[in-house]
């Protein structure tokens, strides 16, 4: 197996592990793809999706792609392993994990979120993705990124805690909630 089959087998095989982990996807399924782009041109990892998501639903006929979030029941989104962990210690440092707390309307999959954006930019120059990747310069990312050199499980351990947030929202608000009464009354 070459290193350019190995990577996309690689990349396949854990989007779709990531896919199951959130709940599969459905007969009838109305999936809305959302870019995190933060301006109007497109990223390596939009592109990436759009072309896993073509590979993934070929020849499906029991699945619709829909132009608007609101019409969607599952949202497919973009963010990497590197986005999923800096976004975190980000609302860890800013003091904002409670949007975190709040429960998400439409069921949301981010598909590599567990891959990090060096693969999906390699996975996205096979399939023809030529623009160059900016270096973030975020501080945030440049600290996960050097932390992580000796201690490469740090950004998994973020995605973890991130999904364990999202997935228990409800209880953990309600449990705020409780506290914050009983702390009124006293």
């Amino acid at each position: 197996m070459n290193q350019a089959s190995h990577l996309l087998s690689s990349v396949s095989s854990r989007a779709k592990k990531e896919i199951r982990s959130k709940g599969g996807i459905h007969s009838r399924e109305k999936i809305y793809l959302k870019s995190s782009d933060t301006n109007s041109s497109e990223t390596a990892s939009s592109f990436a999706l759009r072309m896993f998501v073509s590979e993934l639903f070929s020849g499906r006929r029991d699945i619709t792609f829909v132009r608007k979030e609101t019409e969607a029941s599952l949202i497919m989104g973009d963010k990497t392993l590197d986005d999923t962990a800096d976004e975190l210690l980000a609302s860890v440092l800013d003091g904002t994990v409670s949007s975190y707390l709040t429960s998400q309307k439409t069921r949301t999959v981010h598909p590599f979120s567990g891959i990090s954006a060096e693969e999906i930019s390699a996975y996205a120059k096979f399939f023809g993705w030529r623009k160059e990747t900016p270096e973030t310069t975020d501080r945030i990312h440049d600290f996960l990124k050097e932390f992580s050199v000796t201690r490469p499980s740090a950004k998994y351990a973020l995605k973890n805690v991130s999904d364990k947030l999202y997935e228990k929202a409800d209880i953990i608000s309600a449990q705020i909630d409780t506290s914050r009464k009983i702390e009124e009354r006293n």
